[in-house]
């Protein structure tokens, strides 16, 4: 007996597509809730960048173009030609472009364009969660992660390779606009030669084949370079020169945390100083108190004579210490400011200047990017931001003020209760600094800090800061609030990677309108599922 298979149409059948597109895709398709669903987004932003008076070419439209990416992020098609592609063979995205197809060039004009407008997505994306009712700020909980970049760390360069680099570019260039020039004066020559003394050419034409170099056409400059080659050309010098920065910055950097050492160090001295002072002065004064006690009284008790404070051997230890605090601290204060020497020559990506070598998880490193987000029960992303350093310390306040920005800008004027955050973020300046939220961060292990690792490690609470933090956390509520972090950002990152990879292809500053269409489409997702589910439901009930 043969084989028996369900069979498909050939591919070469013809088909014929139903007249009207509602008929094409389903009803809940991704395509039809997007339209909707965006139609609520402001397009004067993007608007107002073009011409009101109806000259020159005509554009795409805006709100089109929002769409078509949007709906193509939701999807994790992220590439600007994996978009274009999508306008052919994605019948969602030939329903959102109307048979149009915009090519990979608009696209990412469009973004680079319109790089603020589309950051503000994010906050039209929390205004669309909030009218379901998803945006809770009682309890939020942020986090951070680490991302690969768009560069390899063999293209980092120390500040002088990256000055040989740049000067060569700049030769490279400044020849072939010479020889552009004269090879234009030369043309123009032997045009007036021909032409007589009337000079009929216009003398800002340049001559056939050599208007690529400035976007004219695909000719060859004088030089040899087509106008492409010239044009990267001009990116790399461009982002040599920013990363040429880096290396500087890393320097004016240690400079700041050295300062900032010497000053710690000079306070703490001053007020180890100030406390044996005080203890030396106490105890010269209880001395010299009992010694008077016992001169006072009528009859001499029994006992040896209490001592003066000048021959009392408790003050004299005391006044030591006291001396020899006082000293350290004269000597902080006139000791010379030292920086600290890297071990190696710092150096700079000349790719992607934003990116910066990071520790891997599992070892070793790697050109990343340090994502920051904070979100609510709801895994609604408020906020998400990147922070140039692989330590988390220093990005915690930065993201509650973008969330706490964000949710103003959406309507949203309720003060955030309470964050959320992991061991990474505890520090003495996270805890005294003042903020809107009450902060609940770990001081120790995750594991540690909700109950699930009971190893007997004693908390470090030296800090009067994080030992009211330990005992915040300690506390019943604490304990309960500080076990939903990870059920509330830690599926956020879960999901924006499964949808969209762990590496970010835009460079340098463009990584941050990335993120942001990152944010704004995990968002516009949760807020069609919510609007979707009583539909779904009702649907189940008839």
């Amino acid at each position: 007996m043969g084989y028996r298979f369900r069979g498909g149409d050939l591919p070469a059948q013809a088909y014929l597509l139903p007249p009207d597109v509602r008929d094409w895709l389903p009803v809940r398709h991704l395509a039809w809730a997007l339209l909707e669903l965006v139609a609520g987004v402001d397009p004067a932003p993007f608007v107002s960048w073009y011409r009101a008076d109806g000259q020159g070419r005509p554009a795409y439209d805006p709100a089109m173009m929002v769409r078509l990416i949007g709906y193509c992020y939701c999807k994790g098609i992220r590439s600007s030609r994996a978009v274009e592609a999508a306008t052919f063979d994605d019948l969602g995205a030939r329903v959102i472009c109307g048979n149009l197809h915009p090519d990979h060039s608009t696209i990412a004009r469009f973004l680079a364009r319109h790089e603020e407008s589309v950051k503000g997505l994010l906050v039209s994306s929390v205004t669309a969660c909030a009218r379901e009712g998803l945006v809770s700020v009682d309890v939020t909980a942020g986090d951070g992660t680490k991302v690969a970049a768009s560069a390899s760390v063999s293209s980092n360069a120390t500040a002088e390779q990256l000055a040989a680099q740049i000067a060569g570019l700049e030769q490279l260039i400044a020849a072939e606009v010479e020889a552009w020039v004269a090879a234009t004066r030369a043309a123009d020559a032997d045009d007036d030669e021909a032409a007589g003394s009337a000079g009929e050419r216009h003398r800002d034409q340049p001559p056939p084949g050599q208007g690529a170099l400035f976007g004219g056409g695909p000719g060859v400059g004088a030089g040899g370079l087509s106008g492409l080659a010239l044009a990267k050309a001009a990116d790399k010098l461009a982002r040599r020169r920013k990363a040429k920065d880096k290396p500087g910055d890393e320097a004016a950097r240690r400079q700041r945390d050295a300062q900032a050492a010497r000053e710690q160090k000079i306070t703490r001295l001053a007020g180890q100083a100030a406390r044996t002072q005080a203890k030396a002065d106490a105890l010269a004064g209880r001395a010299d108190a009992r010694l008077a006690a016992w001169q006072a009284k009528a009859r001499r008790p029994s006992g040896l004579q209490p001592l003066p404070a000048g021959r009392n051997a408790h003050v004299a230890r005391a006044r030591q210490v006291a001396e020899r605090s006082a000293a350290a601290l004269e000597a902080a204060i006139a000791a010379p400011l030292v920086v600290p020497e890297p071990d190696k020559p710092p150096r700079a990506s000349a790719t992607d200047p934003a990116a910066r070598p990071m520790p891997l998880k599992h070892g070793g490193y790697d050109m990343c990017h340090n994502i920051q987000a904070l979100a609510c029960p709801s895994q609604v992303i408020l906020a998400i931001t990147r922070h140039d350093s692989p330590n988390d310390t220093s990005a915690l306040h930065p993201l509650l003020a973008a969330a706490r920005a964000n949710l103003d800008a959406a309507g949203i004027g309720e003060p955030i209760g309470t964050a959320l955050s992991g061991a990474g973020y505890a520090s003495d300046d996270n805890f005294s600094a003042a903020c809107q939220p009450d902060l609940y961060v770990a001081v120790t292990r995750e594991a540690r800090q909700t109950g699930r690792l009971a190893d007997g490690k004693k908390l470090s609470t030296r800090k009067h800061s994080r030992a009211q933090m330990a005992a915040r956390l300690a506390t019943p509520a604490g304990k309960d609030l500080y076990k939903q972090r990870a059920g509330i950002i830690e599926p956020v990152f879960a999901q924006l990677f499964s949808r969209l990879g762990r590496n970010l292809n835009y460079r340098d500053g463009k990584t941050d309108l990335e993120l942001h269409l990152w944010a704004a489409t995990h968002n516009w997702l949760k807020a069609i599922r919510a609007r979707q589910r009583p539909a779904a439901t009702a649907a189940a009930a008839a």
